[in-house]
C-alpha cells in the first residue's frame, strides 16, 4: 500500500534583496447601510497564520509590538481592530457603505514592527517599511433598500373591441436597483377588472373577456412589488384602453323618410331577423399556439336582446373553430397551422330567437 502525504508549500520568489510570499486568503461580507463600526462578519485572521516573527526581525513575536494597517483601494471604509484574548484580528466599517456603489473590496493587511513604526517620513526619506501578510475579500450585500419604479409615463391605449382573447396588448417594466431577491419583481393592478390582468411575473397586460359593444374607457392601475423583506411597493402607472368599435352599417332615419315625396318613399322589404352578411369584416390575430377549447373571441353584445349563433361558412367539419350557439364564444376546435393555413374566414350567422 501507498501513503500518499499533502504537504502545504509556500512559494516565494526572491525579488532583489526582499522575498515575496504567499499569503493567506481571508473572506468576510458586512450588510450595506450598516452604522459605522459595524463588524465584518465571517472574517477573523489568526496571528498564528500570519509570519510576524520574520518581518520584525525578533525570535519572539510577543516581544515586538506589532502594528497592522489595511492597503488598498477603499481601505479608508474600514478599520483594524485586535481580539486579544483569541489572538484574532478583526475588522470594522469606519463609514456607511453603499452596494450600488461598490459591491466589493480587495485589501491587504499590512503589518510592521515597533521599530519601522516609529520612524518618521522625514527621519526615513519615505514612508515605513509595510509588508503585506494577509489577502481580505469583503463582501457587501444589498439590503431591500430601493422601491421599484416605473422608468415611462401612464399608458393610454386604442383597442380594438374584436381583439382576440389572451393577446398581450401591452407590457409595463419596472426597475430595482436591489439585488437578488430584493430585485425580483411581481406585478399587479388595482382596481381588479373582469376584462384586464397583469401577469404577476411579465407585466404582460392581457385582454381575458370581450369588450365587444363597450364604449366606455377601461381605467385601472397597475404596480410593482419586490420579493424582498420587508416587501417595498412602486408607486402606481395609470392604465387607460378605450374600445374602438368595429363599423357597423347605418340605420334609417325616420324622420328623414317621412321629408321625402311618396313617390320618392320605398316600401321596406319584410327581412328576416338575422344578420346573415357585413360589409366590414371582423379581423382576429390568434396564435397558431393557441390549445384546443380556447376562447378567441365572444360575439356578445349584439343589437338583438336574446340572439342565437351559426357558423354558416364553413361547414362543422372542415372549420378549425365553432361558434358557441347561446353563448356566441368562437373556440378553437383543431391545431392551427399558420404554414399550411394562414388565414381562416368564417361567417356566423346572428339571429334573434325572439
Amino acid at each position: 500500500m501507498i501513503w500518499v502525504a499533502f504537504l502545504p508549500i509556500l512559494v516565494s520568489c526572491a525579488l532583489g534583496n526582499r522575498t515575496v510570499e504567499q499569503v493567506p486568503f481571508f473572506h468576510g461580507h458586512v450588510f450595506e447601510n450598516s452604522s459605522p463600526g459595524s463588524r465584518v462578519n465571517g472574517l477573523s485572521v489568526p496571528l498564528k497564520r500570519l509570519n510576524s516573527q520574520r518581518l520584525c526581525g525578533t525570535g519572539e513575536s510577543g516581544t515586538a509590538a506589532a502594528h497592522f494597517k489595511l492597503l488598498g483601494d477603499g481601505s479608508e471604509n474600514f478599520r483594524v481592530f485586535a481580539h486579544h484574548k483569541r489572538g484574532h484580528i478583526l475588522l470594522k466599517t469606519s463609514g456607511v457603505l453603499d452596494r450600488e456603489e461598490r459591491g466589493e473590496y480587495a485589501l491587504g493587511l499590512g503589518l510592521c514592527c515597533g521599530q519601522c513604526a516609529g520612524l518618521s517620513r522625514e527621519e526615513e526619506g519615505e514612508s515605513p517599511v509595510v509588508a503585506e501578510v494577509a489577502s481580505i475579500k469583503v463582501d457587501v450585500l444589498d439590503t431591500n433598500d430601493h422601491q421599484p419604479a416605473f422608468p415611462g409615463t401612464d399608458v393610454k391605449l386604442s383597442l380594438d373591441d374584436a381583439t382576440a382573447l389572451r393577446t398581450s396588448i401591452y407590457t409595463v417594466t419596472a426597475r430595482d436597483d436591489d439585488s437578488g431577491k430584493n430585485a425580483e419583481l411581481i406585478y399587479f393592478s388595482r382596481p381588479k377588472n373582469g376584462s384586464f390582468y397583469a401577469v404577476p411575473k411579465t407585466g404582460d397586460i392581457l385582454l381575458v373577456d370581450s369588450i365587444l359593444g363597450l364604449d366606455e374607457p377601461i381605467k385601472f392601475k397597475v404596480f410593482a412589488r419586490d420579493r424582498g423583506w420587508p416587501p417595498r411597493t412602486s408607486q402606481s402607472v395609470a392604465v387607460e384602453i378605450n374600445p374602438r368599435q368595429w363599423p357597423v352599417a347605418p340605420s334609417h332615419n325616420p324622420e328623414q323618410e317621412k321629408r321625402k315625396p311618396k313617390s320618392q318613399m320605398k316600401v321596406p322589404e319584410r327581412k328576416s331577423r338575422s344578420v346573415m352578411e357585413s360589409d366590414s369584416p371582423v379581423f382576429i390575430n390568434v396564435s397558431e399556439d393557441a390549445g384546443i377549447g380556447s376562447v378567441v373571441m365572444n360575439l356578445n353584445p349584439v343589437r338583438f336582446q336574446s340572439a342565437a349563433f351559426e357558423l354558416v361558412e364553413p361547414d362543422v367539419e372542415s372549420s378549425p373553430v365553432s361558434v358557441s350557439r347561446d353563448s356566441g364564444d368562437i373556440v378553437i376546435s383543431r391545431r392551427l397551422d399558420r404554414e399550411t393555413e394562414p388565414l381562416v374566414e368564417i361567417t356566423v350567422k346572428v339571429q334573434d330567437k325572439r
